[in-house]
């Protein structure tokens, strides 16, 4: 099931022995482990717990006793997991437990997040970056604790500037309710006072590659260097630009590569900008600059410099 999801079937139905709460947003996650943590009877000091088991028979034992009062325990487990241990107790699982597993998922902005392998017979939460969709309600309830207001379209500045991670945006957004208490939080407001995800930051130096515009482009690694986001620059640019020329060469094959549907859509808009022996060119130069930087022969400033100015250059139609 999906994180948004959660708190109805919990309040509705009669939870399951087993829950495997997944994906790239640590905040869904400790969202999640909360709302799970909430159906833990009284006393919760007896009745819940929240560890790393390194030992399966301590874990099983665990599992196997009775709440201390009222009719539910909850066994949050993290870290390191045997799904086998767990499926051998999900053959006889304890009616009075609720066990959750916790698996943080490292995010790929162009691919699907992979889904992990988790014990046979637990019921899997989906706790990957939803959609900026869901980010309106959330933001403008922290702004209404301070009496600011935000509209949508400065929502999804704040949502795309913390690469949609929805830590990040609670911290930030509280950050801004706190500077506009009764007042207006602008799209100014965010440009300024949110720094940009180095992801986020990735995707505005390529659209301007793509547009020709060097004097932008140059512009922005300037940012990436003042706020020391360059170590990631040239695996986020290698990877994107790898995508377009793949949605170059074969359209339809995005899907067969995992590619979200959206994604799929701009890679394809894009990779109609530069002819497919262009792109290929770029990703040489990604490759000789990344080369150039890591043996010293350049820094890596002057490195990102030098092919930010030649792959502008390269904005436009022909073969």
């Amino acid at each position: 099931m999906e994180f948004v999801e959660l708190k109805k079937h919990l309040k509705t139905e009669k939870p399951k022995a087993c829950y495997v709460c997944y994906g790239d947003d640590s905040y869904l996650i400790a969202r999640s482990a909360a709302l799970f943590g909430s159906l833990a009877a009284e006393p919760k000091e007896f009745n819940l717990v929240d560890m790393e088991f390194d030992n399966s028979q301590v874990l099983t034992e665990e599992l196997m006793q009775l709440p201390l009062t009222g009719e539910r325990r909850v066994v949050i487990l993290r870290g390191k997991i045997d799904n086998s241990a767990v499926e051998e107790y999900l053959k006889r699982p304890n009616p009075s437990t609720v066990l959750v597993l916790m698996y943080y998922v490292p995010h790929d902005s162009w691919n699907k997040s992979p889904v992990p392998s988790f014990p046979s017979g637990a019921e899997g939460v989906n706790c990957n970056r939803l959609g900026v969709e869901h980010a309106y309600a959330f933001v403008r309830k922290i702004a209404d604790k301070t009496g600011a207001t935000i509209s949508d379209d400065v929502i999804a500045v704040l949502f795309d500037r913390c690469g949609g991670y929805m830590t990040r945006v609670n911290t930030e957004a509280k950050k801004l309710s706190a500077m506009r208490a009764n007042g207006v939080i602008t799209r100014d407001d965010v440009v300024c006072q949110v720094a940009a995800d180095a992801e986020f930051v990735v995707f505005e130096l390529v659209d301007s590659i793509l547009n020709g515009d060097g004097a932008r482009a140059l512009t922005i690694v300037g940012g990436m260097a003042k706020n020391n986001d360059l170590g990631a620059a040239f695996t986020l640019l290698y990877n994107r630009f790898k995508r377009i020329f793949a949605a170059s060469v074969d359209p339809d094959g995005l899907s067969e590569l995992g590619v979200k549907p959206f994604m799929a859509t701009r890679l394809k808009n894009e990779g109609k900008k530069f002819s497919k022996a262009k792109l290929r060119n770029i990703l040489d130069m990604i490759e000789n600059a990344d080369h150039a930087y890591k043996t010293g022969a350049v820094s890596q400033s002057d490195a990102l410099i030098s092919f930010v100015a030649q792959a502008s250059c390269l904005n436009g139609g022909g073969n």
